[in-house]
């Protein structure tokens, strides 16, 4: 799918294919192509003098983001939001920009939230009338807006585990802390990326003529810096989180072995006392004695007391 937007003389129109032959960059014209595909059109590539290496960068299904200058354009790979939910589940759709004086082409294997949410703005000809790197800016921002506000609610999900961890020591917590932490593992790797990208980008445009442009560009790159920072700081509470459940698990098992420990203790003595005087020979020297039984049982109470009392005393039970 193709989608146009013209802006010739102020004015804004929007259409297929048919408008880039209207475009007239002699004349001041700007003009926004949004491809959805497998690949961009060749006379696109021809009619705006796309580089074949960048062509083929957009094309890929894997790429790391990126930004390269191009004589008449910059390109800039970022990956915007497909699915991102408050449990940190991702996927994401690769977005390439081609950057003119006055022409953007976005291309996308599959749905932008952010492309289409500028596609439809008001505020689309404010910013795209001033140049296409502003625009550019609001789409990555929009973006960076996104991921941020997911990651502010995850906090409150560390937060309400970490309250309740000592009363919620189960597999269930476990698996869930193990899979956050390989989530923002990769999401670090992920916002790592962006804040370079932004930083390489707002490089690019240091010398720009209109400030609004460095401007816009250094609260992409703000964002991303804040968003990356995030990430790497609930990255190190999961992981403390799992050390801490970790830890009172293992304590909890510790109390549970001292007691079976204790009990063992007491019944290993009485059990040998049962053991020999069960065995079954004729001549016990005891056997015979009247009060033997209740000496017996007397000494093994006693005993008892003895070593219960003793572990009371170490602290124990």
């Amino acid at each position: 799918m193709l989608r146009v937007k013209l802006l010739k003389s102020d004015q804004i129109m929007e259409g297929d294919e048919a408008l880039i032959k209207e475009f007239n960059s002699l004349e001041g014209d700007k003009i926004w192509i949004d491809v959805t595909g497998d690949h961009i059109p060749s006379y696109l590539q021809q009619a705006f003098d796309l580089h074949e290496l960048s062509l083929s960068d957009a094309k890929r299904l894997r790429h790391p983001p990126k930004v390269e200058q191009f004589p008449n354009y910059v390109y800039l790979l970022q990956r915007g939001i497909k699915v991102f939910d408050s449990d940190l589940t991702f996927e994401h759709v690769q977005i390439s920009f081609f950057v003119g004086q006055q022409f953007l082409i976005t291309f996308h294997q599959g749905h932008s939230l952010s492309v289409n949410e500028w596609w439809k703005s008001s505020q689309t000809l404010q910013f795209f009338s001033q140049s296409p790197i502003l625009l550019t800016s609001r789409i990555l921002n929009t973006m960076s807006s996104r991921y941020l506000e997911v990651m502010l609610e995850f906090e409150s999900t560390l937060t309400q585990i970490e309250d309740d961890l000592e009363g919620a020591l189960n597999d269930e917590v476990l698996t869930a802390l193990t899979g956050y932490r390989a989530r923002l593992r990769r999401l670090k790797r992920l916002f790592s990326y962006h804040e370079k990208t932004a930083m390489a980008l707002l490089k690019v445009y240091r010398d720009a003529d209109n400030d609004d442009e460095r401007y816009y560009l250094q609260d992409v790159l703000d964002k991303n810096e804040r968003i990356s920072s995030l990430c790497q700081m609930y990255y190190e509470l999961s992981g403390d989180l799992m050390d801490s459940f970790l830890s009172m698990a293992s304590h909890k098992l510790n109390g549970t072995m001292r007691i079976l420990t204790v009990i063992t203790a007491i019944f290993v003595p009485l059990s040998f006392i049962v053991g020999l005087y069960g065995m079954n020979f004729e001549y016990i020297p005891e056997l015979k004695f009247q009060y033997g039984y209740f000496v017996v049982v007397g000494f093994m109470l006693t005993l008892s007391i003895s070593l219960i009392s003793l572990f009371k005393f170490k602290k124990w039970l």
